[in-house]
């Protein structure tokens, strides 16, 4: 009798195994991922608004100047 469902019923296991290792490994690696998604965002718009800021600044200055 367990040669009939014994294949099917191993394979049912290790897929199990599988998958829960890697819902382990999805749970340990996704809140880091997010982290590091975050602040590559922050920094992202830090430059952006300082890029904003130097391009203001020298077109005041060339404003003030005449140019």
């Amino acid at each position: 009798m367990w040669e009939y469902f014994g294949p099917d019923f191993a394979f049912d296991v290790v897929k199990g195994v599988v998958a829960g290792i890697a819902s382990m490994a999805f749970q340990v690696v996704a809140p880091r991922t997010f982290r590091a998604a975050k602040q590559f965002r922050a920094r992202w718009v830090a430059r952006k608004a300082a890029r904003r800021a130097a391009r203001r600044a020298r077109r005041d200055a060339t404003a003030i100047d005449g140019r």
